[in-house]
C-alpha cells in the first residue's frame, strides 16, 4: 500500500504542469494574471517535489510495480525537471512578456516539462513511447515561435522529420520487447535481465531491440551525421533554447540509462554506441573551437557532450552518465541563461595579451595534468576503463594551455586544485549515485572499446593543440577550413528536408521572399 502511495503521488509534478499549462496558456489573460498564475504554478511545483520526495523516503524505496515508477533514479531526474521548470518559468516572465503570442509560449513550454516528467516517471513501454511523441509535438511548435525565421523553420523541419524516425524506433523496440517478455512494465523486463548469468546471451529479437533503443537514443542526442537541426535552433528564444540543451536532448542518456540491464548484455550496441558517438564527440569539439558566435559553441558543446555521456552508457558506467546528465543540464541552463554576460566576458578574455605556447609546453601540461590525477584511480581503486581519466587529463591539460595563452603564473597552482576538486566532486557523486544503478558489467582497461576511445582522447587533445598553437601553419588552415564548415555532414539532411518539406514562410510574415530564397539556395 506505502508503494502505492509513493508511486503515485509522483503524478503530482505532470499534473502540475499540465495545469499550468492550461491556465497560463489562455490568450485572454492580462500580463499581470499571467504573472500570477506562473508564480503559483512554480511554487505547486516545489510543494509538489518536496510531497513525492518526503513520499518516496517515508513510505517506500521500492520501484513501483504499477503504470508509474518511482526509484532513485526517476525521482533524481524528476527532482531536476522540477528545479529547470521553476527556472525557466522565472527567466521568461520578463523575457517573453512583451511578445505577442506569449500564452501560445507558455502553453507549449508547460506541456513540454509535462510530457518530459510522464516520460521520467513512466513504468509502461507504451506510456513511455507515448510521451515520447508528446515532447517531439509540444517542442515542435515552440520551435515554430518565430516563423517568419527561415533557418528556424528550416531546424524545425528537420527535428520533426528525425524525431519521427527515432519515435519508430523506439516503437520497434518496445514492441520487440513485448513480443520477447509478454509484458509492457518496465519494472519486469529488466528484472529479468537483472537475473540472468553476466554471460548470458541475447536473442535475435532481444538484440534488434538493443539496437533500436541505441539508434533512438543517438538521433534524440542530436549526434553526428544527423545533427544540424540542434546547431539551427539558437533562432529560437533563449528560454526555448536553453530547455532544449539543458533537458530534453538528455532524454537519449535517459533513456539508456533506463535499460542499462539490456545495453550491458548487448555488445554489438554498445560498439555502436562508441563508434559513432566517439567520433561524434571528436569532430564536435574540434568544430566548436571554429565558431565564433557563443550560442552557436553551446551548441556544438551540447553535441560532443552528449556523445561523452553516450561513451559513458556503452562503456557500463552508468552512474558517471547520471551524474553527467544532471551537471551538464545544470550547467547548460545557466550558460544560456548567462549568455549576455558571457558574451562581454569572451570578449575581455580575447582583448586580452596573449602569450605564445609551444607544443612542448602542451606536452608538459599534459604530463602535468596525468601527475595531478593519478591520484584519482588509486584513491578510488578504480579498475575501469583508461580512457575516460585519459580524456580527464587532456580536458585539464587543455585547460592549463589556455590559462598559459592568458599569461597566467599560477597555472600550475590552479592545476592542483583543479585535480583536488575533481577527486572530491568524482568521489561524491559516485558515493550518491552508486547505490542508484544496479552492478553492471563495466569495460576493463585495455579492452578493445577503451584502445579506441584512448586513440580518439589523443587525436582530440593533438589536433586541439595544432589549432591553437600552429593557427598559421598551412596544415592547420585547411584543417580549420573543414572545421569550419562541419565537415559537410549536415548538407544530405538539409538537401533531404528541403525536398520533402520546404520552408514556406506564412504569407503575412513573408516580408522578404528574396532573403528567404536565399537561405534556402545557400543551404543547398
Amino acid at each position: 500500500m506505502n508503494q502505492f502511495i509513493s508511486s503515485h503521488l509522483s503524478i503530482l509534478i505532470p499534473l502540475v504542469l499540465a495545469m499550468g499549462a492550461w491556465l497560463a496558456g489562455n490568450p485572454g489573460l492580462s500580463d499581470n494574471k499571467r504573472r500570477r498564475i506562473l508564480r503559483t504554478v512554480s511554487l505547486a511545483i516545489i510543494v509538489s517535489m518536496f510531497i513525492v520526495t518526503a513520499s518516496y523516503f517515508l513510505l517506500s524505496h521500492q520501484a513501483s510495480t504499477g503504470i508509474l515508477a518511482m526509484n532513485g533514479i526517476n525521482l533524481t531526474v524528476l527532482f531536476l525537471i522540477s528545479f529547470m521548470a521553476v527556472i525557466l518559468i522565472k527567466f521568461s516572465e520578463r523575457y517573453i512578456r512583451s511578445e505577442a503570442r506569449s500564452d501560445r509560449f507558455w502553453r507549449w513550454l508547460l506541456l513540454s516539462l509535462t510530457s518530459v516528467s510522464v516520460v521520467v516517471l513512466s513504468n509502461n513501454l507504451l506510456l513511455l513511447w507515448l510521451g515520447w511523441v508528446s515532447i517531439s509535438l509540444c517542442f515542435h511548435r515552440l520551435l515554430l515561435f518565430y516563423p517568419d525565421r527561415p533557418r528556424a523553420v528550416l531546424a524545425a523541419h528537420k527535428k520533426f522529420i528525425l524525431a519521427r524516425v527515432a519515435e519508430i524506433c523506439l516503437l520497434g523496440a518496445v514492441l520487440l520487447l513485448y513480443y520477447q517478455h509478454g509484458t509492457f512494465q518496465l519494472n519486469a523486463v529488466l528484472d529479468y535481465y537483472l537475473s540472468v548469468a553476466p554471460g548470458h546471451e541475447l536473442s535475435f529479437v532481444e538484440k534488434a531491440a538493443a539496437f533500436l533503443l541505441v539508434q533512438t537514443a543517438l538521433i534524440k542526442c542530436a549526434q553526428l551525421p544527423l545533427h544540424g537541426w540542434l546547431i539551427q535552433v539558437v533562432e529560437a528564444p533563449t528560454p526555448i533554447s536553453a530547455l532544449l540543451h539543458a533537458g530534453i536532448i538528455n532524454l537519449g542518456g535517459f533513456l539508456l540509462i533506463s535499460f542499462a540491464p539490456l545495453m550491458a548484455l548487448a555488445p554489438v550496441a554498445q560498439w555502436t554506441l562508441i563508434v559513432v558517438a566517439g567520433l561524434s564527440t571528436l569532430i564536435s569539439a574540434l568544430v566548436m573551437v571554429t565558431r565564433i558566435s557563443l550560442k552557436v559553441r553551446l551548441a556544438w558543446s551540447t553535441c560532443a557532450q552528449m556523445g561523452l555521456m553516450l561513451i559513458e552508457c556503452a562503456l557500463g558506467l552508468y552512474e558517471l552518465a547520471l551524474l553527467h546528465l544532471l551537471t551538464h543540464s545544470l550547467y547548460k541552463a545557466y550558460a544560456f541563461l548567462s549568455t549576455g554576460e558571457a558574451v562581454q566576458d569572451y570578449t575581455l578574455k580575447q582583448l586580452a595579451p596573449q602569450q605564445k605556447v609551444t607544443f612542448d609546453t602542451a606536452l608538459v601540461c599534459l604530463s602535468l595534468a596525468v601527475v595531478a590525477t593519478a591520484s584519482i584511480p588509486l584513491l578510488t581503486a578504480y579498475q575501469g576503463p583508461l580512457s575516460i581519466w585519459l580524456l580527464v587529463n587532456a580536458a585539464l591539460a587543455l585547460y592549463l594551455v589556455s590559462a598559459l595563452r592568458q599569461g597566467l603564473s599560477l597555472a600550475s597552482l590552479s592545476a592542483v586544485f583543479i585535480a583536488a576538486g575533481l577527486v572530491g566532486f568524482y568521489l561524491g557523486g559516485k558515493a550518491l549515485l552508486d547505490n542508484l544503478i544496479a552492478e553492471l558489467p563495466v569495460t576493463g582497461m585495455f579492452s578493445a572499446m577503451d584502445i579506441w576511445l584512448m586513440a580518439l582522447v589523443l587525436a582530440l587533445f593533438i589536433l586541439t593543440v595544432q589549432i591553437r598553437v600552429f593557427p598559421q601553419a598551412k596544415q592547420t588552415q585547411t584543417l580549420y577550413r573543414w572545421l569550419f564548415s562541419g565537415l559537410y555532414l549536415d548538407e544530405m539532411m538539409t538537401r533531404l528536408t528541403l525536398q520533402l518539406w520546404p520552408v514556406v514562410l506564412r504569407p503575412k510574415l513573408q516580408h522578404n521572399k528574396t532573403e528567404q530564397q536565399s537561405i534556402e539556395e545557400s543551404w543547398v
